[in-house]
């Protein structure tokens, strides 16, 4: 992923060290775990933390380069015994496996003892509600619930008794086409693990009453948030493709069939900071 206000620093070269596939089944898109070996020059890298890699066809110009980096959260980081450098873990999961193209196929592609050069590290883009009262909305926009997995890990390490609703939605046009099943089969190359499988489990039984039909309605769905946006206090978090949001906003735009009603609603959010989203192109 990127984010164009990002701080883009020098790359660090770093070395595949271990590579082993995690996901690989039908009907799902593989995930391969990836172990860089680099120098850290001085910054702080951490799990939870991002790191980015710049996509094929950008060039490393400063005007431009935030554009095409791609971000990926880091799963664990190891010092490496007796030597001034770290083992950094991430998943890459290849969303586009028929064309073969984009980072994700490219990182995929590397084998043991390659390098690639490594952004950042940034900091992750979602926080958690403060209280467990709120209401949260997780939208994947074209993307899954895939940048949502830190996210859950964080609310399930707060145990707190969660009373707010959650609704987690998903689609390629929308963001809004489905609800997050977390299905242990058709969805596993979303949540990776079993930790995460549990945390975003955790979250699923909260699920807003307006949506437990489970019909495979983008009406529906834009229903069930539009109801829970009013009840009180509910945070939004949106990642995705840019273009998938900007057809989300246009979509319940004309739902609503109040002009401006939508945009009202999502600015308010966004002036509070509980609008966060995390978008590409």
């Amino acid at each position: 992923m990127n984010k164009p206000d990002a701080a883009v620093e020098d790359p660090i070269v770093a070395r595949v060290v271990h590579k082993s596939v995690v996901v690989d089944q039908a009907g799902t898109g593989r995930v391969v775990k990836l172990m860089l070996n680099l120098t850290p020059q001085g910054r702080s890298f951490a799990a939870g933390s991002d790191v980015a890699f710049l996509a094929p066809g950008y060039a490393m110009d400063s005007s431009t380069i935030a554009a095409g980096l791609r971000r990926y959260t880091v799963e664990s980081v190891g010092a490496v015994p007796f030597e001034d450098s770290i083992d950094v873990t991430i998943f890459v999961r290849d969303h586009d496996p028929v064309n073969g193209v984009g980072m994700a196929h490219h990182l995929i592609d590397l084998a043991k003892g390659d390098t690639v050069a490594v952004y950042g590290p940034f900091a992750y883009p979602f926080y958690p509600p403060m209280g467990s009262r709120s209401n949260m909305v997780l939208i994947g926009a074209g993307c899954g619930m895939v940048p949502f997995r830190w996210l859950a890990h964080k609310v399930q390490a707060r145990k707190l008794d969660w009373m707010g609703k959650v609704l987690m939605l998903e689609g390629p046009q929308t963001g809004l086409e489905h609800l997050y099943l977390n299905d242990p089969d058709q969805d596993q190359d979303q949540y990776f693990d079993t930790a995460t499988y549990r945390a975003f489990e955790a979250l699923k039984t909260r699920y807003s009453a307006t949506a437990l039909d489970r019909r495979e309605s983008t009406v529906a769905n834009m229903d069930a948030l539009w109801r829970l946006m009013g009840q009180g206090s509910v945070f939004v978090y949106l990642a995705g493709y840019r273009a998938v949001a900007e057809a989300m906003d246009e979509a319940m735009a004309r739902h609503l069939r109040l002009p401006g009603r939508w945009q009202e609603a999502r600015s308010a959010l966004v002036k509070a900071g509980h609008w966060l989203e995390f978008l590409y192109d």
